[in-house]
């Protein structure tokens, strides 16, 4: 079997072109499949990155009012104007604040971040237009650095200040809609938590990138901005984003802290961020389950071609082969000549298209693949951040070695069954190959040996 595969990567290795249209097809199929695996990653990756870093988070407590909405509205956690704290039930939720701020305290080795935010519906006026369709995010030192540090928030100009009463950060979609750029004056009106209507002017001092069309209706102020606007006491809040340091324990620490919350009241509640909207985490488990009837259909014509490729290969090789033959060679060495040139040829090609799959990944994950600001932004933003899985790369490579090596058997087994005379010709007949197989290994099964004729060489 040595001198058989020494054979095989001689062929490789002598026959540059063959070897290079073959290669080639292993080569853009595993390349190919790859980056669309990296790419739907980051589509995934970004749309849930969106909804758990501004909507959401791994625990996120609400107040019962909030609670009460269906985790199927898809505005559940975009805009909070009456899903907030009763102002009228004063001392029953400073017990409830009280008891969430004890739990986090007992548990603070399992906590990673803890952020308690102003995050209200309002509306943007400029002139004599006026969107409702925004939602006040109050800033923090903290919350800041995250959503910058986390690439959840981009910024296209300007800054994203939490330290200057006046500034306001919108998205890019904003501005272009209003006309706005950094230095203009807009009012940000809305109601109070009495119900009574507020208006404060703000200057724009920062652009963000746009996101998905839903991580777009924000507006970033200084939480203490937000607090005066809103007239908020000291303390209050309308979310409160919990992190953890193992997100996979996100289920039993909000039912666990749920728990506690509602023991003697259900004024706070908590909830895991799968829990939180049954919307956003399976919108990017769709996209994924479509992109996968994608996957199919492109392994499927994958498949054809590797054995379309082959099996030409092979056919222009009939002469080659029938020599092999004639000079001794069994049709199992044969086929092992063709089966180990596939193999090498898969490995080598699998291994560049891994290392340049790998490189491009690296470089856009970096600097992002640019999709614009269009429709094709819904899925996750302006800019898709590609990533590889070990287990998509496994499958992609084990998917397309298996096609290359299955690809040879049929055509390589098909030419190996025809008479010697007729290869050397190049003459292919057809053949039934399981009947051809059972004959070549079974030959007194069928057929009972003459004086004359000898058993088919197996």
């Amino acid at each position: 079997m040595l001198i058989v595969a020494k054979i095989a990567l001689r062929n490789v290795i002598a026959s540059k072109k063959r070897s290079f249209l073959i290669g080639l097809v292993i080569f853009l199929s595993t390349f190919i499949l790859l980056i669309s695996d990296a790419m739907m990653n980051g589509v995934e990756r970004q749309i849930l990155k969106g909804y758990d870093n501004l909507q959401a988070s791994d625990v996120v407590v609400m107040w019962d009012s909030l609670k009460k909405v269906g985790n199927d509205d898809t505005t559940r956690l975009l805009f909070l104007t009456n899903n907030s704290f009763d102002p009228k039930k004063e001392a029953e939720n400073k017990r409830a604040t009280d008891k969430l701020n004890s739990y986090l305290d007992e548990h603070k080795s399992e906590v990673k971040a803890y952020y308690p935010l102003v995050r209200r519906n309002a509306s943007l006026v400029n002139g004599n237009k006026k969107d409702s369709q925004f939602s006040i995010f109050g800033l923090t030192e903290a919350n800041r650095k995250f959503l910058l540090e986390s690439r959840t928030i981009e910024l296209s100009q300007g800054e994203l200040i939490y330290d200057d009463s006046n500034a306001l950060a919108i998205s890019r979609a904003k501005a272009d809609e209003y006309n706005l750029d950094l230095g203009d004056k807009v009012e940000i009106a809305g109601l109070s938590i009495d119900g009574k209507a507020v208006a404060r002017q703000f200057v724009v001092k920062g652009i963000y990138a746009n996101g998905a069309g839903w991580d777009n209706y924000y507006g970033f102020i200084a939480e203490s901005a937000a607090r005066d606007l809103f007239q908020y006491k000291p303390g209050t809040f309308d979310i409160a984003k919990i992190y953890l340091d193992d997100a996979e324990r996100a289920d039993d620490f909000a039912k666990d802290l749920d728990s506690v919350l509602t023991a003697q009241s259900d004024v706070l509640r908590a909830e895991s961020s799968s829990e939180a909207s049954a919307m956003f985490p399976m919108m990017a488990q769709n996209l994924k389950a479509v992109f996968n009837l994608f996957i199919f259909a492109l392994l499927f014509i994958i498949a054809i071609g590797l054995r379309a490729t082959i099996n030409m290969n092979l056919f222009e090789r009939m002469k080659e082969f029938g020599t092999i033959r004639a000079i001794g060679y069994s049709r199992g060495q044969s086929f092992a000549i063709i089966f180990f040139e596939a193999f090498f040829l898969s490995l080598s090609m699998l291994c560049l298209a891994l290392v340049s799959a790998f490189v491009l990944v690296q470089i856009f994950s970096e600097v992002g693949v640019y999709l614009g600001d269009g429709p094709l932004s819904y899925f996750g933003g302006e800019s898709i951040y590609p990533s590889m899985r070990v287990l998509d790369v496994l499958f992609a490579l084990v998917i397309i070695a298996l096609f290359a090596l299955l690809s040879t058997f049929n055509p390589g087994l098909k030419l190996l069954y025809q008479n010697i005379t007729d290869i050397m010709a190049k003459r292919q007949k057809r053949v039934f190959l399981p009947a051809a197989i059972w004959r070549g290994w079974f030959p007194k099964a069928t057929t009972a040996p003459s004086k004359d004729k000898m058993p088919l060489n197996r």
